[in-house]
């Protein structure tokens, strides 16, 4: 099972990053309005998690995971500091929109952190 979901992994990450490059049409999609570099980063991750799952070497699946969650306190950050206004606010139906956008930023912000500590103990039992 564990081959098959780093299968779909590959596969879904690679079309991602063949969306982001231009050779699978997105229009009408709503893959259309996300920048393609962002899409092509999280293709990258996505694979890369594919390949994390079909890693047995412990030293090996240390920097690959590294490197993931890194990537992910990437796609985190920029959520953080770069997503337009507006984008987040929707996702709390009960509080004031000014308030769900900056509490969707703090905890997106929070989830950048606490990715980047992990990859720091992930690099740390490495060396």
């Amino acid at each position: 099972m564990d081959k098959a979901i780093a299968l779909l992994c590959i596969v879904g990450g690679a079309a991602a990053g063949a969306g982001a490059l231009g050779y699978v049409p997105l229009d009408g999609t709503p893959l259309m309005d996300v920048p393609s570099s962002a899409l092509g980063i999280g293709g990258a991750v996505v694979v890369l998690a594919g390949i994390l799952l079909l890693s047995r070497d412990h030293r090996t699946s240390d920097a690959l995971a590294s490197v993931f969650l890194l990537g992910i306190a990437a796609g985190a950050g920029w959520v953080t500091f770069y997503a337009p206004e507006g984008t987040l606010e929707r996702a709390i139906p009960f509080i004031p929109a000014s308030v769900g956008d900056e509490l969707a930023r703090l905890l997106f912000g929070l989830g950048a952190a606490a990715c980047i500590g992990m990859a720091v103990l992930a690099l740390r039992r490495l060396f």
